[in-house]
């Protein structure tokens, strides 16, 4: 019949059921596209947390780019994917802003302090291959760094503050060579939540970072809070006219100054301690603080907090000029340099802290830029003294080159570097403007006999440098750095870290601080 219309719906229906049929596959492919984009951010968050803390080093097994590959989702990495076919990882390692201390950008020659890790892959279809689409390229992105919250450690910072500090560094904006380590251990503490994740704020009893400064020469008790105060004069007129060490016993279980009682030509008795925040109000019984952090800071730390009071404005470089009447004179005017006796204070401090927090790991922060020259028999400095309590302090100088002794100096620091790795303690050493002469050569020169061994840089005892003993000192190369570009003469230009990419004392305290904390993700626009 002319009017029959049975059966011209079909070409209709066939397409409808193809439109239907490409939603459809449209659908189930977007779908497989956003699942594996799923897995690869995944993966490009693990690789870049994993990279984080390493991306101040320069090792060619431990630096960003290679833990970031191993973390990968690529072939034969750890977390590679059949599934998602070929991946390819692509990992940079960028300078940004929002991580430099206050007052700082980046800039041309900026280390890195942050990774960024692209992982793409291409996704076959299988209903879009009707409308000549055959894969989908599929990318996820993730940057991190290593400036979140504290893991739990207790730090000693040993500050050396003798004379020499005192220069102007003019390749730190023209500021002494004092004030620029103060600055950098205010980069390392802004860098370093000492509070649990989650928390808005914590105590001492609930922190995850507990630090305290120790500087050399000691500083008498009765001036020690000047450095924390801002008040004048870090001794007083009782202080004898030379810069006696108080000398810690090796392998104390914990630290308190040391009160002397002197014999020779003036003999006095008086008081010194190494630990600048040992007392204060908001110290615990062994001079370790947590209340530092601040973020809404200008400079993100807390002015109230002792630490932050010593390194922002009270603390100098000990120098004839700022020690109070009778100190330091002639040839001490200052100070004498001696390693070992501030390594066995701040040891000690630490093994009480530990107890204090089991869970906790410890570290020290060593840094000098000069040589030992502790003499022991010149002038006013005495031949023997006796120490109140007998336990904590040594009353006689050895003649042999063993702790304490005016022979064998730089030796014996490191042997107290050793001992204090030994014991579980991370030692970083850093080396600022080291010496050329020292140790062995020069004026000045205490080793005379071998008594140590180089476990990070072999020596013979001709060869023993004020570098090569930081470099010992440190726990490894690895916690070795080195600050060489100072102005100034007689700096040992060989004296270069070639485990890590900072140079600058400001950027070397960051990369220390990525070793404490945990890493963290960062926006990807970040800048």
């Amino acid at each position: 019949m002319i009017h029959d219309q049975d059966g011209q719906v079909l070409p209709w229906v066939v397409l409808g059921m193809t439109g239907l049929l490409g939603m459809g596959g449209l659908t189930i492919d977007a779908g497989r596209a956003y699942v594996a984009h799923s897995q690869l951010q995944n993966y490009a968050n693990a690789a870049a947390l994993a990279a984080a803390g390493v991306v101040y080093n320069t090792s060619s097994t431990a630096n960003a780019t290679t833990y970031a590959n191993n973390y990968s989702a690529s072939s034969g990495n750890k977390n590679a994917n059949s599934n998602l076919g070929t991946v390819t990882t692509t990992v940079t390692t960028v300078c940004l802003n929002l991580l430099q201390p206050s007052g700082t950008k980046c800039g041309s020659g900026s280390p890195a302090n942050a990774v960024k890790v692209k992982e793409s892959a291409s996704v076959s279809t299988t209903f879009m291959r009707m409308f000549g689409v055959s894969n989908l390229t599929v990318s996820a992105v993730a940057t991190a760094s290593m400036q979140g919250v504290a893991q739990p450690w207790n730090v000693a910072i040993i500050l050396d503050a003798t004379g020499s500090m005192a220069t102007t560094d003019s390749n730190c904006s023209n500021v002494t060579e004092f004030q620029c380590a103060l600055n950098g251990i205010q980069a390392l503490l802004a860098a370093t939540d000492p509070c649990p994740a989650g928390s808005s704020s914590c105590s001492g009893s609930t922190a995850n970072f507990h630090v305290s400064l120790f500087s050399f020469p000691n500083v008498s008790t009765s001036n020690v809070s000047n450095d924390i105060s801002c008040s004048s004069g870090r001794y007083g007129s009782s202080q004898p006219t030379f810069d006696i060490y108080t000398l810690p016993v090796a392998g104390a279980s914990s630290y308190s100054p040391i009160t002397y009682t002197t014999s020779g030509k003036n003999p006095q008795t008086w008081a010194a301690t190494y630990e600048i925040t040992l007392g204060a109000s908001d110290a615990d019984a062994n001079g370790f603080v947590s209340d530092y952090f601040l973020p809404s800071a200008s400079n993100g730390l807390n002015s109230s907090s002792s630490i932050v009071s010593a390194i922002t404005g009270c603390m100098s470089p000990i120098t004839s000029t700022t020690n109070g009447t009778g100190a330091l004179q002639g040839a001490y005017s200052g100070g004498i340099t001696y390693y070992a006796s501030a390594i066995y204070a701040a040891q000690a401090a630490l093994v009480a802290e530990q107890k204090l927090y089991p869970k906790s790991k410890n570290a020290m922060i060593f840094l000098s830029d000069g040589q030992a020259n502790l003499v022991s028999s010149t002038g006013d400095f005495p031949t023997s003294f006796t120490a109140s309590p007998s336990t904590s302090g040594l009353s006689t100088l050895t003649s042999t080159g063993v702790y304490p002794s005016a022979l064998d100096e730089c030796q014996q620091a490191i042997v107290a570097a050793q001992a204090a790795n030994d014991a579980g303690t991370t030692v970083y050493g850093v080396a600022y403007g080291s010496e050329q002469t020292g140790c062995t050569s020069g004026s000045g020169a205490t080793d005379t006999t071998l008594i140590a061994s180089g476990r990070n840089a072999a020596f013979s005892l001709s060869q023993l440098t004020p570098c090569v003993t930081i470099e010992n000192i440190a726990s490894s190369l690895n916690t070795f750095y080195s600050d060489y570009n100072q102005s100034g003469s007689g700096i040992d230009l060989s004296c270069v870290d070639n485990a890590h990419t900072v140079s600058s004392l400001q950027n070397i305290f960051l990369s220390i601080a990525s070793n404490f904390t945990t890493p963290r993700l960062l926006p990807n626009n970040a800048t």
